[in-house]
């Protein structure tokens, strides 16, 4: 078993088509099918169920897939690593951001990195968390800044920064006229709310109600805070963010942001797939973003 088999073998279960998979490897069928059964041959088992349109993995040819996209992994990091032994580290990182302090932790962390290793370049993503783990698990991105809840069966990471839970009030709302800093769960269950789009959020908020005698009204679910405060601003509800999101905002944006009380704190990570080994220069950002903290 080689490492050509491998990519062969990995590009088929991804394309599950013969044909697809010979022309996305410029190569004809009858040697990529030949490659197929020879592998299949040497581990002594089937993996892919034939179809007449499709094929589909069996337990071993998953197993296999997991395994073959890590010994890939490795053979690059390997091939990276003595490359910089020689031209010093470079290569493009694939970062996602979920909104929040992710924009902000990004932008300390590639300012500290650049200065160390000024040939590597960036590609950033932003989207909510689910997103990120999705993206993750499609290998679209070596590395997400995400934030708590988190699969731990699917994604690996550890704790980076936290930041407390903030209502954004339109401003001429009575609560937002109050003097005091800070709003109670209670007084936010009497108002319509806007609420992050994650899919588990929704559960989450609840959660944080359950003591306060009823479920309160989720008027609006938004993936972008920038739009929940504009709908804030309009009277549509009061937005329920991580505090980043009441940062910077426009002087002509009418509303008012206030800490929920009791204290909630908005958990960021640092993570990556679980089944795939960060590439020696991601492992080299998760190096730095430990050392850092």
């Amino acid at each position: 078993m080689d490492l050509r088999q491998i990519r062969y073998f990995l590009t088929v279960a991804e394309e599950l088509n013969i044909t697809h998979a010979a022309e996305k490897l410029l190569i004809s069928q009858p040697p990529l099918s030949r490659a197929i059964m020879d592998l299949e041959e040497e581990l002594g088992c089937t993996l892919f169920i034939r179809g007449k349109r499709h094929l589909t993995l069996t337990p071993e040819g998953l197993a296999l897939k997991r395994r073959g996209q890590q010994m890939l992994a490795l053979a690059d990091m390997t091939k990276e690593e003595i490359s910089e032994m020689e031209n010093g580290i470079s290569g493009t990182l694939y970062l996602g951001l979920v909104e929040g302090a992710g924009p902000f932790l990004a932008a300390q962390w590639l300012k500290g990195f650049k200065a160390l290793y000024p040939n590597v370049t960036y590609e950033l993503w932003n989207g909510n968390a689910d997103d990120l783990t999705d993206r993750l698990k499609e290998g679209l991105i070596d590395l997400a800044i995400t934030m708590e809840p988190f699969n731990q069966e699917i994604l690996a990471g550890f704790r980076v920064a936290e930041e407390p839970w903030v209502a954004i009030l339109p401003g001429d709302h009575p609560l937002a006229k109050k003097k005091n800093k800070t709003i109670s769960l209670s007084e936010l269950q009497s108002i319509d709310l806007i609420i992050p789009s994650r899919r588990s959020r929704r559960s989450e908020i609840s959660e944080w109600f359950k003591d306060c005698g009823g479920e309160p009204v989720y008027r609006v679910v938004v993936a972008h805070s920038s739009n929940a405060v504009e709908l804030s601003a309009y009277g549509i509800g009061a937005a329920i963010f991580p505090a980043s999101a009441g940062k910077n905002l426009s002087k002509d944006v009418n509303v008012v942001v206030k800490e929920i009380r009791p204290l909630i704190k908005a958990v960021y990570l640092l993570a990556w797939d679980k089944d795939r080994l960060p590439g020696s220069l991601a492992a080299k950002f998760v190096e730095f973003v430990r050392n850092s903290l």
